[in-house]
This record gives structure tokens, sequence and C-alpha cells, in this order.
């Protein structure tokens, strides 16, 4: 796709891409990760998925020009150093769940879901309204202390948290995922030469664990609901 070598993951009804860049590779989405190896590796943005029909208003005006494959087209830039793009799906949450766990099976580290994603941005404001541009409203603003504030916003199970105002580069920071059994997730980690804390009690309710140090610069923790 557009000179990238992907390796596919899934969690829950999402899939997360991971994209290197060929010597051949263009385009928008090519660009994007790109610049993100350039600088050691990152997220570089999301594909969201819509319905084919009457939901044309939701994803802003299409792109032909800079299709990234025949069937998701980019977007319009939106919020700094995050790539977006739309993707039409033909079925429901649950049909995206079962069908994943049937191809590769269960997470053996138990996870079960992105429970959310952390995405850096200059100015919420301008975040928020990016985001409700397209559909996606935000249910709640809180403040952080030092200037700082997160708004929220949720699709399905994943909640997209956005924190502003940045003090470094814009983009998407860190994935949280939901896991059955936070110790097996701790456990699959230490098992494969990564550092991991002890799971403790999280903000949110359940237990949380992190891996000590970024992977591609990405933050990842685990977390366990109540």
């Amino acid at each position: 796709m557009a000179g990238l070598s992907f390796a596919r993951l899934a969690a829950g009804a999402m899939e997360i891409d991971l994209c290197c860049p060929g010597s051949d590779a263009s385009g928008p989405l090519a660009d994007a990760v790109s610049e993100a190896v350039s600088r050691g590796g990152g997220v570089v943005g999301w594909i969201w998925g819509i319905e084919p029909a009457g939901h044309e208003r939701a994803i802003g005006p299409a792109l032909p020009s800079q299709e990234v494959t025949v069937d998701t087209l980019a977007m319009p830039a939106g919020l700094p150093g995050v790539f977006t793009a739309a993707l039409n799906i033909g079925s429901d949450q649950d049909a995206r769940r079962k069908l994943h766990r049937e191809l590769p099976g269960p997470n053996p580290n138990t996870v079960d879901f992105l429970e959310h994603i952390v995405v850096m941005t200059p100015v919420l404001e301008d975040a928020i309204a990016t985001h409700e541009a397209i559909g996606v409203p935000c249910k709640r603003i809180r403040e952080v202390g030092n200037g700082m504030r997160q708004a929220f916003f949720k699709l399905e199970q994943t909640v997209i948290e956005v924190v502003g105002p940045s003090r470094e580069r814009p983009g998407c920071w860190g994935l949280a995922f939901m896991c059955g059994d936070i110790h097996a997730a701790v456990a699959t980690a230490r098992e494969n030469g990564l550092q991991a804390t002890e799971p403790k009690k999280a903000i949110q309710g359940g237990q949380i664990a992190r891996i000590v140090d970024p992977l591609d610069g990405v933050a990842v923790a685990f977390m366990q609901a109540p």
C-alpha cells in the first residue's frame, strides 16, 4: 500500500497497523509515516470507520487526489501532527470483534480492546472544534493544573483524550489497553524483555500498569476494569 509495509494487530473491534516506509513510499500516509520514523517512531494518526451511506457530512469533504487505498480517503488536516482518514465499514462493533478473534486468535496478554488514546495539541479549543466538526462531540473537559486541560471524546469503547496546550511536538502520545487479566499482561511484557510496573489502582477505577520505556515513542499502559 503506497510503498508501505504493514503488520496488523487487533484490539477488540479496532485494528492497529505497524507501518514501515519503503524507498518508493508516496502519498499523505507514507509522508506521515516517514516523518514519524525520522524522529524515532510514534503514533501517526487514525482512520475513522464510518457507515457507507448517509454520513458524508461526518467526515468532511473527500479528497480523491489524496487517496490512501481504494476505500480509504485522507481527510483535510485538522489536528497538528495527526494523520486522519476515513474508511467505509459495513459491519458493527460485535462483528468486527468476532472477526478479529477468529483470524489471529485471542491476545496472549489478554488485551480485549483499546481503552483510550492520548493526543497532545497546541490549542485545545481548536482540537475540540475539529472533532465536533466531523460529528464527534466533546463529552467533558477536565482541568489538570499548570494551565493544562483534557478534553474527552468517545467512539464505541475507546476514549480519545486530547490534552493541551502541548509544550512539545503535537501528535498522538500514548495508548492504554483494557485487559482481562492485567497481571498476565505485565508477565507477558516482561517475558518479552520489556520493563513493566506492578499494577496499581487507577484514577478511573480498576488497575493500571505501564511499560516503563515508550515503544517507538509511544507510551503504553495496560488497564483492568474494577
